[in-house]
């Protein structure tokens, strides 16, 4: 009897310190991805660009919870949107160094989390991002793959876990936009996917109404991921215009309101759509709550609001972005907007003084830099109609820009070949814009009859908007004709934003055909 108690009271023993050791261990996993209610509020902080608050939530995270591996994420979150919205070359060699110290962090983590891989791919992803910016091409083609592999994987193990769809919905999208001639490159690599697979993925975060508090944190990144998808590839406008009311309705989104993260989604969403007074209203009563990180890059979006309204106190915010941005983008381009103001005040000794500053500062990278400096190549002073109308349709003001094309003679500004193409292809996105197709396609045609020979992107715009157009007309060879004549032409203007919105409307096309 005494030995039965003896060895009762052992088992009772063993299988105490087994229970114990065995909810030790879950705790400490736990504890290693805890994204516990500072963890979501050092989130919200840093969508709201108020990063040195975030920062001082993360530190004393970091000293109660010193096992906890989600403040290595969100600092790395703080580094990625400074050096992104910054440009600052000096700032990036110095914040870069961060990479490996997290990634050897995080690669401490409990392998059975679906947070393990989902961290380290952001970290991966985000880095990957910030050295494109900066011409580091080779090391963020790796670390997107790195990325590409991790949440793969993750989603195979935990295909239930929400926020996985963020970066798998940006990589799909991403690798559905390499060219057909590349795509064995992207199968080497172990990449695949397409535009229509992300952007599902990214409205499945979106559309997010359960319960789990952190899911719901990731409904901002899709919301502002898919505004720029919308207006840059899709050409969905009212789908983009919804996702403005999106941003003002939803009480989760209602958080941000005064991120300048979402100022910028918003602004870019209302500039994309023709709705330029509702830009300039947005950004010209816009003042960021104390501690925000500055976000220079609004002034340059303020000014070309102005702009569009042939409103020369655009001046003001185009020299204060080139004044106060550290970064290397856009640069060029600002220059030639000051150079098509003072132009609009009939100061021409001025126009070339900055579109002389279009053609040394800055550089070359993004297309509209590029355009930017094919004006300073080129020599010419734009012809004042074409201009005007030009600036008038891009804020949406599309009978004033047809009137201003109308109204003077041909033989007053049309000077070359160049010159009449544009006309062509200016007559063709209006009447496009203003819903009268025929005229549309008419003038389109012209444009890629006069100017596929040309260095400049009309014709290839023409032929993507003659898709687009076709397209929602369900005539889809036409469609995929004028698709892949926009990919095919040589041009030196706007041509990866161009080639990307084809490979869009390519990718749509292959989905309703399987």
């Amino acid at each position: 009897m005494f030995s039965n108690n003896v060895k009762t009271k052992a088992l009772y023993r063993s299988r105490f310190f087994l229970i114990s050791a065995f909810v030790f261990i879950s705790a400490s996993l736990f504890s290693q991805y805890d994204f516990n209610d500072r963890c979501q509020d050092t989130y919200r902080e840093i969508l709201n660009f108020r990063f040195d608050e975030a920062s001082n939530l993360l530190q004393t995270e970091s000293e109660q919870h010193p096992d906890n591996l989600i403040p290595v994420c969100l600092e790395n979150y703080i580094d990625f949107f400074t050096l992104f919205t910054g440009e600052d070359r000096v700032v990036f060699e110095t914040l870069k160094r961060n990479k490996s110290i997290r990634i050897n962090h995080l690669e401490s983590g409990d392998k059975d989390s679906p947070y393990y891989r989902f961290c380290l791919a952001g970290v991966n992803l985000q880095w990957a991002f910030i050295r494109l910016k900066f011409g580091e091409y080779t090391t963020a083609a790796f670390e997107i793959r790195r990325a590409y592999l991790l949440l793969k994987e993750n989603k195979e193990r935990f295909p239930d876990f929400l926020p996985n769809e963020i970066g798998l919905g940006i990589l799909h999208i991403i690798v559905g936009l390499i060219p057909d001639q590349y795509k064995w490159l992207a199968s080497l690599a172990g990449l695949e996917g397409t535009v229509t697979e992300g952007v599902l993925e990214l409205k499945n975060v979106l559309n997010y109404s359960d319960d789990n508090p952190v899911y719901s944190l990731f409904k901002p990144d899709a919301c502002f991921y898919l505004a720029f998808i919308d207006i840059n590839l899709e050409n969905n406008r009212d789908e983009s215009l919804s996702l403005i009311r999106m941003f003002d309705q939803d009480p989760i989104l209602q958080h941000y309101s005064q991120s300048p993260l979402i100022i910028y989604a918003k602004s870019s969403i209302f500039m994309k759509t023709g709705k330029n007074d509702e830009v300039i209203t947005l950004l010209s009563s816009y003042t960021p709550p104390s501690g925000t990180h500055p976000f220079i890059f609004l002034n340059y979006l303020e000014g070309l609001a102005r702009l569009n309204n042939l409103d020369t106190s655009a001046i003001t915010y185009l020299n204060r972005f080139v004044n106060e941005f550290t970064g290397i983008n856009y640069i060029k381009s600002c220059y030639q907007k000051l150079a098509w103001a003072y132009l609009l005040k009939g100061d021409t000794t001025r126009y070339f003084q900055e579109i002389q500053k279009a053609g040394a500062m800055g550089n070359a990278i993004v297309d509209e830099d590029k355009q930017a400096h094919s004006e300073y190549n080129v020599g010419i002073i734009p012809a004042i109609p074409l201009l005007k109308s030009r600036l008038l349709f891009d804020g949406g003001y599309y009978s004033e820009a047809l009137k201003m094309l109308l109204s003077t003679p041909l033989d007053r500004y049309v000077r070359s070949r160049k010159d009449l193409t544009e006309y062509t292809y200016r007559l063709g996105r209006i009447y496009h814009a203003s819903g009268n197709l025929p005229k549309a396609i008419q003038y389109y045609s012209s444009t890629i009859t006069n100017g596929r020979n040309l260095p400049h992107y009309f014709a290839a715009n023409a032929a993507l908007n003659l898709g687009w157009i076709y397209e929602g007309q369900e005539n889809y060879i036409a469609a995929d004709t004028n698709y892949r004549l926009c990919a095919s032409m040589k041009y030196d203007e706007y041509e990866n934003s161009l080639r990307q919105k084809a490979k869009a409307g390519l990718s749509r096309l292959k989905k309703i055909g399987d």
